[in-house]
């Protein structure tokens, strides 16, 4: 099976904080590892003095997904159960040049998000 790497970021609240981010952002990246392989964003290096420790990105993971429905299903799922757990957030997705933003999803909404996602997917393996 191919896979395709998609982005998943969520929105900064006012009152968040580097631990707060750190903490939700590892919270997302345990959920999706219970689905495939997730890895988080390294921060590019901010200049010439810097001493090559990777620090990482908050608020974003990389998931390897594949187009089978089962898969994209449970990539959705985790995405809606951690919104739903975090209220006042968003997630985006990116798949290639592809940007979806998801925001309390009710279930008919799920269910064209999984097929979005799905199409997505498909379309960057080409």
């Amino acid at each position: 099976m191919s896979y395709v790497r998609v982005q998943i970021d969520f929105t900064l609240l006012a009152d968040d904080d580097e631990f707060v981010l750190d903490q939700l952002t590892e919270e997302l990246a345990d959920d999706f590892r219970e689905v495939g392989e997730v890895e988080r964003i390294p921060r590019p290096a901010s200049g010439p003095d810097s001493k090559g420790v990777a620090e990482l990105v908050l608020g974003a993971v990389i998931v390897l997904a594949g187009v089978d429905p089962g898969y994209v299903q449970a990539l959705v799922d985790v995405v809606v159960a951690f919104l739903q757990r975090n209220t006042g957030r968003r997630v985006h997705l990116r798949v290639g040049d592809i940007e979806l933003t998801i925001d309390r999803a009710n279930p008919g909404e799920t269910a064209e998000l999984i097929r979005t996602v799905q199409t997505a997917i498909e379309g960057a393996r080409r």
